[in-house]
């Protein structure tokens, strides 16, 4: 009988995910970032239930549930007009018996970027700009942390999973989404607010939040279940059916 071999992980788990509870900062809960922040609610729900602690987040955004984001968003009627972070926070926190942390406001660069502390920084924003700026904000500082950015457009998007610092002695050797997309410095952005669902339908398929989300679960499911990763995120095409992953080189 033919021995099988298994193939080591292109990037293992940092050790210390797998011992205690993982601190999550999750910036954005729009369009993905409500589907993501959602996931990682069944993600804490399930390792919990396997003998992890478990994951502790918090949530960043400003911006109020408006109708327009019903149905497109992981939101409710009856969520219209409260805050995103605190809404979808505290519903987690009430059927999930969790103490995640909402923070109404968005993360602003020159002033929360020195405290930022946690294990896996994930971003669901929709400024070109921003991406640059968290990444050029860390540029040659020590980081341990995982940095895990959600983008889309109509019926596309990517799910990066990258270091944050670039100090050469840092743990995390992956390249992130401003290592790959230099040119998110200075881009400008265009996106307008939907004032109905129907200019919401036209500027983005339904699909896509969910399916980009989909993708980021599977990525720290496997991190937090399986130990390690041979790949690093996704592209993905929803007309297309395709879903091609970004191979981690050595």
């Amino acid at each position: 009988m033919t021995n099988h071999i298994v193939k080591p992980f292109k990037f293992c788990t940092p050790d210390h995910w797998l011992r205690r509870c993982v601190n999550i900062c999750l910036m954005g809960v729009g369009g993905t970032g409500s589907e993501v922040l959602t996931s990682l609610a069944r993600i804490d729900y399930a390792i919990r239930a396997l003998g992890h602690p478990g994951l502790q987040v918090t949530a960043w955004d400003g911006d109020v549930v408006e109708r327009p984001n019903i149905g497109r968003q992981a939101f409710y009627p009856a969520d219209l007009g409260h805050n995103k972070s605190i809404i979808t926070i505290q519903r987690i926190n009430y059927l999930y018996g969790r103490d995640w942390v909402a923070m109404p406001h968005m993360f602003v660069i020159d002033r929360d970027c020195n405290g930022l502390n946690c294990d896996l920084l994930i971003t669901c924003v929709d400024v070109a700009q921003f991406r640059a700026d968290l990444a050029m904000c860390k540029n040659n500082r020590y980081s341990s942390c995982v940095w895990l950015d959600c983008g889309n457009g109509e019926s596309t998007g990517q799910v990066i999973l990258g270091r944050l610092g670039h100090a050469s002695e840092n743990p995390v050797k992956l390249p992130s989404v401003f290592d790959f997309h230099p040119e998110l410095d200075g881009m400008m952005d265009h996106n307008t607010p939907s004032c109905s669902m129907e200019e919401a339908l036209a500027s983005q398929d339904l699909p896509i939040n969910r399916a980009i989300a989909n993708v980021a679960m599977q990525l720290i499911w496997s991190l937090l279940r399986h130990g390690g990763l041979n790949h690093q995120g996704a592209f993905v095409d929803i007309r297309n059916g395709t879903q091609t992953p970004i191979n981690i080189f050595e």
